[in-house]
């Protein structure tokens, strides 16, 4: 079961968070977590009997200022679990808010529920600011990107937001916007925003107070043209590793891929290419990518791999990357994948290249690289690997190359063969290769509501990808350069080395 963080602040509404918590009462595990941050209310901290109910109080500010910013802050920085709710402590939940919100947790998304509101006479006004469904909200940058998530509840990682910083005190002492712009980062850094009926909360009646709310508003303009133009300057969110992401005639794995990517706690700059697509399901796919900080979308006409490869290695550099991703259009990488990826790159600077290990269509576990022997190539074994293994060559469904000296990929090479030229090249040029064993991906699968869905390859990238006369043309290219006719790889059997 995932447990979750609830963090209510809280500043003389105690009878509003009776009602909040009698709800949430009946909906909490014993280890969930709920924290009350109670900014020293006049008439006392609130007082709740419950083991997973922490009452804070942040350091005293006098004279006293509304700083819901603050309170929100104080609360996330004690929140032991990653998937943190935020409510607020006028905010009843719904009888299966809790059991949904479990379900639908996802690090690359940032929540925001539908809001019914009390009225005076009691009656209950339904939240109609978009349609009843729960929908993406993050299709333009329109807003700064962030306009649809509103305050009262929200849900998102904790970790996975600490790279943009989560509210922003400079909204203290004024009301509104502040939710806003916290979205606005999240969506520039990668991160999906989602308007979500499963978290439906119902908001108490009271007198609507809203201090200082045209200067929120103008501030929440300032800072969002700033994030659009300048994440990495204005955040710590300064990538130091990008991403290639070619579509080739498979729009059906572009956004469960980009997710994919930006469930890993590590900014990320991603270059993603439309490879000769222009059809309505690939444009329709690629929209909700568009016009965020960190994500260029190139559309282009159909390239070869060694040229799109090589381009994307001068790209990160002058971007000032330090290293490059090569993840596959249908490769979907598992979490912190690339963290650990990178992190090992950081360990062992021996090897200019490293690759990872994908769960295949039949359940198999196969590295993305292993040995030559008698001229053949052989796969390792994934489920028989540990830690980081020097390797012949490796190939760019999932790796990472070291940028610090750039080794082109051949441009003369079309499909077919290319990853391994390009090993023979690397090293030529005195530099080693490894894989690495806790850097996985599902290859070819869809994610669906009924679980893990192997896929064949669409018809029109099948007409790209296998074309045998060109494929023994490359063949013949490769052994006039290096001396043996590349074959599809088997599974190494042998003892790992």
């Amino acid at each position: 079961m995932r447990h979750l963080s609830i963090v209510i602040p809280h500043y003389q509404k105690h009878e509003a968070l009776e009602n909040v918590m009698q709800e949430l009462f009946l909906q909490i595990s014993p280890e969930d977590q709920i924290i009350i941050v109670d900014d020293h209310s006049p008439d006392g901290k609130p007082k709740f009997d419950c083991d997973c109910t922490e009452v804070i109080q942040p350091p005293r500010r006098t004279p006293h200022i509304y700083r819901l910013c603050t309170n929100r802050n104080y609360g996330i920085q004690h929140a032991k679990h990653d998937a943190v709710i935020i409510l607020d402590p006028d905010c009843i939940p719904n009888p299966d808010f809790i059991e949904k919100a479990r379900k639908i947790f996802d690090p690359s998304v940032l929540f925001g529920g539908a809001i019914d509101k009390i009225q005076e006479d009691g009656s209950i006004k339904e939240d109609t600011r978009i349609p009843r469904i729960s929908k993406w909200v993050d299709i333009s940058a329109k807003h700064g990107g962030g306009g649809m998530i509103w305050g009262g509840v929200m849900m998102f990682s904790k970790s996975r937001t600490a790279l943009v910083g989560w509210f922003d005190e400079d909204f203290n002492d004024g009301w509104g916007a502040e939710e806003h712009e916290f979205a606005s980062r999240c969506f520039h850094s990668g991160m999906r925003l989602r308007y979500s009926l499963e978290l439906l909360i119902t908001h108490q009646w009271h007198i609507k107070s809203t201090p200082n709310h045209q200067r929120n508003y103008e501030l929440w303009k300032k800072k969002t043209t700033l994030n659009a133009k300048s994440l990495g300057i204005v955040t710590k969110f300064n990538p130091a590793v990008a991403v290639l992401l070619v579509s080739v005639k498979r729009p059906h794995y572009i956004d469960q891929c980009m997710r994919a990517l930006m469930r890993n706690n590590i900014p990320l700059r991603v270059l993603l290419v439309s490879n000769g697509d222009n059809s309505k399901e690939q444009m329709r796919a690629l929209h909700p990518w568009r016009n965020r900080w960190n994500i260029t979308v190139l559309d282009q006409e159909y390239t070869n791999p060694a040229i799109n490869r090589t381009m994307a290695m001068h790209w990160a550099k002058k971007h000032g990357c330090k290293y490059l991703v090569i993840v596959d259009d249908d490769m979907t990488v598992f979490p912190h994948s690339v963290e650990n990826l990178i992190r090992n790159m950081e360990k062992h600077k021996q090897y200019y290249a490293m690759s990872g290990w994908y769960h295949g269509p039949r359940g198999e576990k196969r590295a993305i690289g292993g040995y030559i022997k008698d001229k053949k190539y052989y796969d390792l074994d994934g489920s028989k690997i540990t830690g980081i293994h020097p390797v012949d060559y490796v190939s760019a469904g999932f790796i990472a190359i070291r940028l610090n000296k750039i080794i082109e990929y051949d441009q003369t090479m079309e499909m077919g063969w290319n990853d391994w030229f390009w090993c023979e090249t690397v090293k030529k040029m005195g530099e080693k290769l490894a894989v690495c064993a806790n850097a996985g991906a599902y290859h070819r699968y869809l994610i669906t509501k009924d679980g893990l869905k192997h896929t064949w390859d669409t018809k029109e990238y099948r007409q790209i990808r296998g074309v045998p006369e060109r494929n023994k043309r490359m063949a013949e290219y490769f052994k006039q350069k290096w001396g043996w006719t590349p074959t599809a790889p088997l599974i190494w059997r042998g003892i790992i080395r």
